[in-house]
């Protein structure tokens, strides 16, 4: 007997997924949203902080600019001084370059959501760190041009 082959009953035919599978899906798909609003939040995160970078080493920049006018080493004895302006470029640049970094980090890991299934949607932290970015290098030039 070990000569005969014993058939196989016939592939059974698919049926609707079980309310478990169901399940599992909708848990995938919560689980990529949830990754996808934590990245969202990251980013604001560093929106504020790029922001407060930029506003402050701006403010500082203009605050060196009026101070060298009035030509404080004279009023200080000829003393070299490092500068408030320098601090506050460095703030602006800083700044910039830290949300531009944030921003692609951000474009990045959507990325991989999305290939795992994440639906397309717009993103309005994207967009306004994108404009900051632009507004940093905006201040940054309008420094230098000293303006």
């Amino acid at each position: 007997m070990p000569d005969e082959k014993v058939a196989s009953p016939p592939p059974a035919a698919p049926s609707a997924p079980s309310e478990a599978t169901i399940l599992a899906h909708e848990r995938t798909d919560l689980a990529l949203m949830r990754s996808y609003l934590a990245s969202e939040r990251t980013l604001m995160a560093w929106i504020r902080t790029a922001l407060s970078m930029i506003s402050f080493g701006f403010t500082l920049a203009k605050l060196g600019q009026a101070i060298h006018d009035v030509e404080v080493k004279k009023l200080l004895g000829g003393i070299q001084v490092v500068g408030v302006r320098r601090m506050g470029y460095f703030l602006v640049v800083l700044g910039t370059t830290a949300l531009f970094a944030a921003t692609l980090q951000h474009w990045h890991r959507t990325r991989q959501l999305r290939a795992k299934g994440l639906p397309r949607q717009l993103s309005v932290t994207f967009v306004v760190a994108l404009v900051l970015v632009v507004v940093g290098a905006l201040a940054f030039t309008t420094l230098v041009a000293n303006i």
